[in-house]
C-alpha cells in the first residue's frame, strides 16, 4: 500500500502516545519505538511499528501494529502469530498487545481471532489481536473520538459529508496544534486523502481556509515516499522498467492525477450553478493546471451568471470562450 503505508507510519511516529490510547483503551504516559531492538538481527521481520508503551499507572507493555491494505501476498493471521512469536521471544519481560489497522476494504472478515487445528479437530495452537477496519468507520464516528491527531485518518474513512467533515478535521488539527507539528499533520491528511475526488476538495479547502494551495512539507513528504516506495519496488522486483526515467515518470502521473481530481471537482460545480456546459468550456477548465483551477475554485464563489465564467475563462484560459 504504498500511497498509505509511509503517511501512516509518519502519523506513529508524530504521536505514538495518540495512537497507543487509541488501539489500547486506557490512558498512556509516554510510548516510544522499540522496533529495531525487538526483531532478531539474524531472521529480520518488517514489522510497520512496535512501541514499548508507559501507561498512567505505571507498567509497560509492548504494542505492535501494522496497517494493511488490499493485495497482502501473504495471509495476516500467521503474519500476526509470526511476529507475535517473534516479538515475545525477544523480549519476555512485558505483555505483548498487537492491532491490524485495515484500510481499504481489506480483511473484511478478519475478526483478529484464530487457532490451528490437529488431526483430531484439537486446538494446538489459538492466538488473537487487535482488529480495526478503518474503511467501515464513517467519518462521524472518527471526529467523535475528538482527538486531533486522528482527524489526520479522516481519507481513509467512510465520509459522510465531505466538504463538512474535511473542514471540521483540518480545523480540529488547526486549533490543537502549532507549528512544525500541524504542519506534518496538515500534510498527512492530504496524503491519506487516497480518493481523488476526496483529495482535491481537502486541498481545495484547505486552501480557502488557510491561503495556501497546501503545506510546504507536503513537497518534500511526497519526494521521500517516492523515494522509498521506488527503492521497495526495486526490492520485490515489480518492474525492471523503472531503472531508466521512473522518478520523472512518477511525478509527472501523480501531477495529473491531481490535475484531474481538481478538474472534476470545479467542473461539477460549474455544473451544478450553470447546467450542462459546451464542450469548448469543458476542455478549457481541463486544460487550466493545477494553479488555475485552484483560482477558478475560488473566483466561482462570487460568480452569478454564466457570463461570469465565460469572461473569467477569457482572461486566464488559452483559448477565449464566447459567452451565450
Amino acid at each position: 500500500m504504498p500511497e498509505t503505508d509511509h503517511p501512516l507510519k509518519r502519523l506513529v511516529e508524530l504521536a505514538p502516545e495518540v495512537i497507543a490510547a487509541w488501539l489500547l483503551g486506557v490512558p498512556v504516559l509516554h510510548a516510544i519505538s522499540r522496533r529495531d531492538e525487538l526483531i532478531p538481527i539474524d531472521d529480520p521481520v518488517d514489522a510497520d511499528f512496535i512501541l514499548q508503551v508507559t501507561l498512567t499507572d505505571g507498567r509497560i507493555i509492548i504494542l505492535h501494529i501494522e496497517f494493511q491494505a488490499l493485495g497482502s501476498k501473504r495471509q495476516m493471521s500467521l503474519r500476526m502469530l509470526d511476529y507475535h512469536v517473534r516479538i515475545y521471544i525477544k523480549q519476555r519481560t512485558y505483555s505483548v498487545m498487537s492491532y491490524v489497522i485495515y484500510l481499504g476494504g481489506a480483511g473484511a472478515t478478519d475478526l483478529g481471532v484464530h487457532s490451528l487445528l490437529d488431526l483430531h479437530g484439537n486446538v494446538t495452537v489459538a492466538w488473537q489481536y487487535g482488529v480495526v477496519h478503518l474503511w467501515k468507520m464513517t467519518s462521524e464516528e472518527l471526529l467523535a473520538l475528538d482527538k486531533p491527531t486522528l482527524a489526520v485518518l479522516i481519507g481513509q474513512t467512510k465520509i459522510i459529508n465531505p466538504e463538512r467533515d474535511l473542514r471540521q478535521a483540518l480545523r480540529r488539527i488547526n486549533e490543537n496544534t502549532s507549528g512544525e507539528l500541524r504542519e506534518r499533520l496538515f500534510a498527512e491528511l492530504l496524503l491519506l486523502c487516497t480518493d481523488e475526488e476526496i483529495a482535491a476538495m481537502a486541498r481545495q479547502i484547505f486552501k480557502q481556509d488557510y491561503g495556501l494551495p497546501e503545506p510546504p512539507i507536503l513537497t518534500i513528504v511526497r519526494r521521500e515516499g517516492r523515494e522509498e516506495g521506488w527503492q521497495e519496488g526495486r526490492e520485490e522486483g515489480r518492474e525492471e522498467g523503472w531503472q531508466a526515467g521512473r522518478e520523472e515518470g512518477r511525478a509527472e502521473g501523480r501531477e495529473e492525477g491531481r490535475e484531474e481530481g481538481q478538474a472534476t471537482i470545479t467542473l461539477r460545480q460549474l455544473t451544478r450553478r450553470f447546467g450542462e456546459l459546451p464542450e469548448p468550456v469543458v476542455a478549457q477548465v481541463r486544460g487550466l493546471g493545477s494553479a488555475g483551477l485552484l483560482e477558478l475554485a475560488d473566483a466561482l464563489l462570487d460568480f452569478t451568471e454564466y457570463r461570469d465564467l465565460t469572461d473569467w475563462l477569457a482572461a486566464h484560459a488559452p483559448t477565449q470562450v464566447q459567452p451565450e
